[in-house]
């Protein structure tokens, strides 16, 4: 209850309004609090920020705010194919006494067609920019700062969740004492990677100009997961891959062959996940693990966000690493040999003043590898947890 009456009276920014609150033990030691949240008065404009911490005692180090990937909740870190919640990124953080708060990316929550057919209204998400990221994880590292005793928070997340918490550490960087980048990044030097998000720059502004806010794309990544799940040797639904190809097969040509350029490709070599097609499965990931996460992909991405990545790699806009050198807190870099790659290091060159960088790099894995890995607990969650704790 005190809890409740400091968000109201003094934790909430001007534009946004708790509309619930739900509190739960999904572990004996843990509770959860969502916190619905409504910015505006459109529908889509709603998403909730999750507070996981330890029954009793106090937490440890400085909290962690986790931002989630594109078009994905903040329950990304919760998955865990043992159905044991505290085996999942946030339970295995919070029964170590860290406190994690995780971040949902809007989503629109609409079915395929809806946007374009009209019967939604998805105007609002021509508002959905990396500004609007960057005010929904101020939001909730306010909280972060408050509950966590006055730490400041660590923020962090993978892929557009690492995109908006570099984008936040530019716009305030005094307010962090660290930065958690999986896979993520606005800059590079590589005119190879410029010229290669140019022209979805370019498209992506116009379909702005012409008032598209939505892209539709994104049903096809959730959809190939689920269908992998449900019925792998089936023939796949989606009329733009070959005529017999099987859910299985459709998913690996998704997950793990270079996609066509434009704004999900950020790099002429991207690729998820590392398959074998002759066994058809991946080489390093769990495709149990990936599957908990099919559910949870939103039909629609936001162009607006794609818009501000593509336009950063092609070097058209700089708003959201012009001030990375006044950071002075610890970074940690992860990333594998099909993801963001050089463009990493090279936004880690602009952190002058960095009070340390840390890259782990798996050049022999996919963009994703790590965290849907087979042993992630050792390759993603181990250095996280070591970092966080030195």
């Amino acid at each position: 209850m005190l809890d409740w009456v400091w968000l109201m009276a003094f934790g909430m920014q001007p534009g946004y309004d708790i509309v619930s609150v739900d509190v739960t033990h999904p572990h004996r030691r843990l509770t959860r609090v969502e916190y619905v949240v409504q910015a505006g008065d459109s529908p889509l404009n709603r998403f909730s920020i999750t507070h996981v911490h330890r029954r009793s005692g106090h937490s440890r180090g400085a909290p962690v705010v986790l931002l989630s990937p594109f078009s994905l909740p903040g329950a990304f870190y919760e998955v865990s194919e043992t159905s044991r919640y505290g085996d999942s990124v946030a339970g295995k953080l919070a029964r170590s006494r860290h406190d994690v708060w995780l971040v949902d990316q809007r989503r629109s929550g609409l079915q395929p067609g809806d946007c374009e057919s009209g019967a939604s209204d998805c105007s609002a998400m021509l508002d959905w920019n990396t500004d609007t990221y960057v005010s929904d994880a101020m939001l909730a590292a306010t909280w972060a700062h408050h509950f966590g005793t006055g730490k400041k928070p660590v923020i962090g997340g993978f892929s557009a969740g690492a995109n908006n918490a570099i984008a936040t550490v530019n716009r305030y960087p005094h307010r962090f004492s660290g930065l958690i980048a999986y896979e993520g990044s606005f800059y590079t030097e590589d005119p190879v990677v410029i010229e290669h998000n140019a022209g979805a720059c370019a498209q992506l502004e116009t379909a702005l100009a012409a008032g598209v806010g939505f892209d539709p794309g994104m049903a096809v990544i959730g959809g190939v997961v689920n269908l992998a799940a449900a019925d792998p040797d089936g023939a796949s639904p989606f009329p733009f891959f070959p005529p017999g190809t099987t859910n299985q097969q459709s998913l690996l040509y998704v997950f793990s062959a270079p996609p066509p350029p434009g704004a999900l490709s950020p790099t002429p070599n991207f690729v998820r996940l590392l398959a074998d097609f002759g066994t058809e499965e991946f080489i390093y990931s769990n495709q149990d693990r990936l599957s908990l996460v099919g559910p949870m992909f939103d039909n629609y991405g936001s162009v607006p966000a794609l818009r501000d990545l593509a336009c950063g790699l092609a070097g058209e806009d700089d708003q959201y690493i012009d001030n990375l050198d006044a950071f002075r807190g610890d970074v940690l870099m992860f990333l594998g040999g099909t993801g963001f790659g050089q463009s990493m290091h090279d936004v880690a060159s602009l952190m002058t003043r960095a009070r340390s960088i840390t890259i782990d790099e798996h050049p022999e894995m996919g963009e994703a590898d790590a965290y849907f890995h087979q042993d992630w607990e050792h390759v993603f969650y181990e250095p996280l947890v070591e970092w966080h704790d030195d």
